[in-house]
């Protein structure tokens, strides 16, 4: 127990007081507010990253985990051959190991984030939203998980069944993870003008949603929107209240439409195929090749420590390098149905709203899946198949 509290506040105080003090420094430091905002987010990104990694493996070193699993036992209810409380408390403890150090990073560097943008937001309601994202991520990695072992414990663990396990959990993950933000995001629906307005942007591209809603972003500052819409029938419109203040009509249209692109695109989908193809040649490799040696010799880091390096070349390298082609394609398809102008002027709006720095690294953009807007406002200027000027017509869905 004493290991355990050890660890927590060690997670807890360590990475604010570090990520406290870099902050400090990037503030008093005279470069562009977007610059200092780059150099911030490069170093949550890094750490979001690394001390997770590192939670866990101090978890399992210290044997965090198996009291816990001890004290619950295996008593209690069991689907497919699984024990469930013993497999929630082993989620919950492990992902409670990692939200620490993620939190404590946004604490650290909001009030420099704060200081720079002028935002209102309390430390509670950054560590609010930080929580409802691993929240999402929770719910869809223990689905995931919980689904594969179901699998395999009824039919088999022979390689064909292992690998068509993992294609059917990564798509019923895929598919359900966009509407999982009812869960854990504060909205509401969106009412009055405001409602009229998208509605009509809505009908003039030519989709007729089946919800709008609201996402608060007034106290910090985002602009932003999606759109869940993996199952047709089923797709629903969220804005955040500060990108409807920023926003003109033709920009929130080519908004819109670029986030429709998304779903004409299948993107969603062509993630999960990399993801089935990533891992199911994991599945192969290791079955074929014979690398239990590894945690043999070394323990759960002998597993985890090559797990977590192909989870990030998949994460940053390949998913990273789809996510920016997915972008540059949701633009083009906004920038046909909307025109180039109004994709642009969009583009500007966000980087300005956002106070977002228009150039970034090709690391920087893979680990965050989104190309610099420099580079995508360059791709819309550039595109050939673009219409000049497309904003007073009618669209047609593309699905």
């Amino acid at each position: 127990m004493f290991a355990a509290v050890a660890l927590v506040l060690a997670l807890a105080v360590g990475p604010f007081l570090g990520f406290r003090a870099y902050a400090r420094r990037v503030e008093a430091t005279d470069e562009p507010t977007a610059d200092r905002l780059h150099r911030l987010d490069r170093a949550q990104q890094a750490g979001g990253i690394a001390l997770p990694i590192v939670a866990i493996l101090a978890a399992y070193e210290l044997d965090v985990i198996a009291p816990v699993t001890a004290a619950v036992g295996v008593s209690g209810p069991e689907l497919f051959g699984i024990a469930v409380l013993e497999f929630g408390a082993v989620v919950l403890v492990s992902f409670g190991i990692v939200v620490v150090p993620i939190v404590s990073i946004a604490l650290g560097t909001y009030p420099t984030v704060r200081s720079l943008r002028d935002t209102s937001a309390s430390l509670w309601r950054v560590a609010k939203g930080v929580l409802a994202v691993m929240g999402l991520t929770i719910v869809s990695v223990s689905v995931a998980i919980f689904g594969f072992l179901a699998i395999t414990s009824v039919v088999g663990s022979s390689t064909p069944v292992l690998v068509a396990a993992l294609g059917a959990v990564v798509f019923v993950t895929y598919g359900c993870s966009p509407y999982l933000i009812v869960l854990f995001r504060d909205r509401i629906p969106l009412e009055g003008e405001r409602r009229e307005r998208v509605e009509r942007l809505c009908e003039e591209l030519g989709y007729r949603p089946r919800g709008l809603y609201v996402l608060e972003g007034e106290s910090t500052k985002t602009a932003n929107a999606l759109v869940a819409g993996t199952v047709p029938g089923l797709r629903y419109v969220f804005l955040t209240d500060y990108l409807l203040s920023e926003c003109d009509d033709a920009e929130l249209r080519a908004i819109i439409a670029h986030e429709f692109g998304h779903v004409a695109g299948r993107h969603l989908w062509q993630r999960g195929l990399l993801t089935v193809a990533v891992f199911g040649v994991w599945i192969v490799g290791a079955r074929h090749l014979g690398v239990g040696w590894l945690e043999a010799r070394f323990g759960f880091a002998g597993f985890f420590v090559p797990f977590m390096a192909l989870y990030l070349l998949y994460h940053v390298v390949l998913l990273g390098g789809l996510a920016r082609w997915q972008e540059f394609r949701a633009d083009a398809h906004a920038a046909r149905e909307t025109g180039r102008a109004a994709m642009i002027a969009a583009l500007e709006t966000l980087a300005d709203a956002n106070d977002a720095r228009r150039e970034a690294g090709l690391l920087y953009s893979l680990a965050t899946h989104h190309p610099p807007i420099g580079d995508r406002i360059e791709a819309v200027r550039d595109g050939g198949d673009a219409a000049d000027d497309v904003s007073g017509s009618e669209a047609t869905p593309s699905d």
